[in-house]
C-alpha cells in the first residue's frame, strides 16, 4: 500500500452552489416553489426585523429576504429596488459629506 495522496475533486465556489440551487429551485413545480420561496423569504424577512432589536445584521438579513421574495413577487421587486435607490442615494450622500469636510 503506497502513501500517495489521491487528489481531491476541487470545491464547487459559492457562485456555482447557488447556480444549482437556482436550477433545482425553478425545475419545481410552479405553486411549489412559490410556496418554497414565500416559506424561506418569509422567515429571512422575519428574522431580519427581529434581528433589528436583537443582535444580528438585521438590514442586511431584510434585504436578502425581499431579494428571495423578489424572485417569485413584483412587490418585493419594488420594494428591493426602492431599497437599494435609497441606500445609493445615502452612499452618495455620505461621499458628498466627506468631500466637503476635506
Amino acid at each position: 500500500m503506497t502513501n500517495e495522496a489521491t487528489p481531491r475533486p476541487a470545491r464547487p465556489t459559492w457562485s456555482e452552489r447557488l447556480g444549482r440551487l437556482t436550477e433545482a429551485v425553478r425545475g419545481l413545480p410552479k405553486p411549489v416553489r412559490v410556496v418554497a420561496v414565500t416559506s424561506v423569504g418569509g422567515v429571512v424577512l422575519l428574522a431580519g426585523v427581529a434581528m433589528l432589536v436583537l443582535p444580528g445584521p438585521g438590514i442586511l438579513a431584510i434585504l436578502a429576504g425581499l431579494a428571495i421574495l423578489a424572485t417569485e413577487f413584483v412587490w418585493a421587486r419594488r420594494v428591493l429596488e426602492r431599497s437599494k435607490a435609497a441606500a445609493k442615494a445615502g452612499v452618495d450622500k455620505g461621499r458628498d459629506a466627506i468631500q466637503r469636510r476635506r
